[in-house]
């Protein structure tokens, strides 16, 4: 992995959760796992909407190559390495939607469960995952955007990032986002610089 992309992915998930904290936008409905819940915050009454919110905090993840090897052995196909860092980095909730691209939740209880579910919720023999598209986040509107192990990028440690437009057929139609994971995490953090400047000069007017 090279130094430049190991940096990015902190780079965008740090910035990510700072944005989540400047905005009180950490919080969830229950259940908080233990790890990841923030006294030093108030919960937030639901009021209309029913259950109360409550604050969460992201810690450093517990993510093992054990269970890396596990994730990869379901799929039968390698994450691409920069992934496997933004796995092995930080457990949160949600990150900001830069670019409009949701993360799957990566909580400390659950995440490797979440994965699998996500990864094989569809019965049928063609499901996606099985076509060698792995999801790891939504699109604003709720389309899944997967890697396609079968493009993947000269040097075997990335692959391209599609959009798959209906789980449901087989093969399944997709649209090309990204050459790399690299590549997306490049946009995202070119989406989350705009956003950065355009707040610091709407406070400045």
């Amino acid at each position: 992995m090279s130094a430049e992309g190991h940096l990015l992915v902190r780079e965008y998930v740090d910035a990510a959760l700072a944005f989540l904290a400047a905005h009180d936008l950490m919080r969830i409905l229950p259940p908080v796992a233990d790890a990841m819940q923030d006294p030093s915050r108030p919960v937030a009454a639901g009021g209309g909407w029913g259950d109360d919110w409550f604050p969460w905090k992201p810690i450093a993840s517990t993510v093992t190559a054990a269970d890396i090897a596990e994730l990869e052995a379901a799929i039968g196909a390698r994450f691409p390495a920069l992934y496997v860092d933004f796995l092995c980095y930080r457990h949160f909730y949600e990150l900001d939607a830069a670019a409009g691209v949701s993360f799957l939740m990566h909580d400390v209880k659950y995440w490797k469960a979440g994965l699998l579910h996500h990864y094989f919720y569809l019965p049928d023999p063609g499901t996606p995952t099985q076509q060698g598209f792995v999801m790891f986040a939504y699109d604003p509107e709720l389309k899944s955007l997967c890697f396609d192990v079968n493009r993947p990028t000269p040097d075997g440690r990335d692959c391209a990032v599609v959009r798959v437009l209906d789980l449901y057929q087989d093969p399944a139609p997709t649209q090309l986002l990204y050459h790399s994971f690299f590549d997306l995490l490049v946009a995202l953090r070119a989406a989350q610089r705009q956003r950065d400047t355009l707040s610091e000069q709407a406070r400045a007017c």
